[in-house]
């Protein structure tokens, strides 16, 4: 077994070979369907990308949203799961967890605040294996402008 170059690095090679090399041939080419094809040539380039980052970074964030998880459940004394299938159904059990206590326990304001705090972090976590280049801050972490006051309008007599 060779030690380099590792997944993640492979299935990156492969997702520019396809998306720097591939792509550009086949929307350059007058074949007919190349145009259909650059465009499922990029899918499949995008989806290579995800699956090297999901390698990359899945531990990682499943140990932090873990880590996370516990401490708002107050469950840090459970034992660490052993694998990553045990992580990944740990993970989902305490995620169950944390959707029954938001629809039936009554939080206080630190709750939510931690809760919110969480759920942001493993959104960031999330979105930057999927779409990295999404900025969570600027569309989450800024509250919306609140809509303008309409004209009061006069009423006939």
């Amino acid at each position: 077994m060779q030690d380099f170059p590792d997944k993640a690095t492979l299935l990156g090679a492969v997702a520019e070979f396809l998306d720097k090399t591939v792509r550009p041939a086949l929307d350059a080419s007058d074949a007919p369907n190349s145009r259909g094809l650059a465009f499922r040539v990029r899918v499949a380039a995008h989806m290579v990308a995800t699956v090297a980052r999901e390698v990359t970074f899945e531990g990682l964030h499943d140990a932090a949203e873990l880590s996370r998880l516990r401490a708002l459940l107050d469950r840090t004394d459970d034992p660490l799961p052993p694998n990553d299938m045990a992580r990944r159904a740990t993970l989902t059990e305490l995620n169950a967890e944390l959707a029954r206590r938001l629809r039936e326990d009554p939080l206080t304001d630190d709750d939510q605040d931690a809760i919110r705090t969480h759920l942001v972090r493993t959104l960031e976590e999330k979105l930057s294996v999927v779409q990295p280049r999404f900025d969570v801050k600027m569309r989450i972490e800024q509250p919306p402008e609140p809509p303008p006051e309409a004209p009061a309008t006069e009423r006939p007599r």
